[in-house]
């Protein structure tokens, strides 16, 4: 009995030390485990809010886009008004900057889904040939600026003339163009479709032949302005309105 009872003792001491060792190292496995679970919950969350910040940023510069449009299409409009009249405008509109599209779009590249892609795409290569136009109306307006100072010649300031309206045109139909694009990817920022025959498609027809319906609205109905008013740089009935509703 007594050599039964050291046996037991024996195999009951063997079998304490394997458990007791066990601990620490599932202590350590799982300390381990929760910290990658932690770094990488923290990526996570980084990516999540440098993507977020990406996109709020596309859409705030779209927004801002938008508003500086506003006043290139009135200045536009009023040239074509002076072009209805045969005469010419010496000024350019300012360029409409994108920094935020040029610098950011490829780390937003890959937070965007197709549509979206080719919007923004298309409304920013819009707003390029948009700025390149105006570029082209000043390059005209500066080189019959020194050919009319050197030698004056009407027939060669009617063709200026002629020149210079219809590059206005076009760039008041490409500002337009970009501000109905950009409504359209606002009004629908997750996905943007861009559908052939479909309803995007039929709305945006129907806004060409509007805007070409309305550029020779605002020819015809400015053969009425008397010149000397094109002169006037401050008109208070352009304000009145807004002084009444405020």
């Amino acid at each position: 009995m007594r050599s039964f009872g050291r046996f037991f003792r024996r195999a009951h001491s063997l079998d304490v030390s394997p458990r007791l060792s066990v601990e620490p190292v599932l202590i350590s496995l799982i300390s381990v485990a929760v910290g990658w679970a932690l770094a990488q919950g923290t990526a996570f969350t980084k990516d999540w809010w440098a993507a977020r910040k990406l996109l709020a940023g596309l859409i705030t510069e779209l927004e801002d886009i938008e508003a500086q449009l506003q006043r290139v299409i009135v200045m536009h409009s009023r040239q074509l008004q002076v072009y209805a009249n045969k005469g010419i405008e010496p000024a350019v509109s300012i360029p409409i900057e994108n920094m935020f599209f040029r610098q950011y779009f490829k780390e937003a590249f890959a937070y965007l889904n197709r549509e979206q892609r080719l919007s923004y795409q298309l409304i920013h290569s819009t707003l390029d040939t948009f700025n390149k136009k105006n570029d082209a109306i000043g390059a005209l307006l500066e080189e019959f600026h020194n050919q009319h100072t050197t030698a004056p010649d009407e027939q060669r300031l009617l063709a200026t003339i002629n020149v210079w309206g219809d590059q206005v045109i076009a760039a008041y139909k490409t500002a337009m163009d970009v501000r109905w694009h950009i409504a359209y990817h606002l009004r629908n920022p997750k996905r943007p479709v861009f559908d052939i025959n479909g309803p995007m498609h039929e709305s945006y027809l129907k806004f060409e032949q509007e805007l070409d319906d309305e550029v020779k609205l605002i020819i015809e109905k400015a053969k009425g302005i008397k010149r000397e008013d094109f002169e006037r740089i401050y008109d208070p009935k352009s304000f009145a309105a807004k002084h009444t509703a405020g």
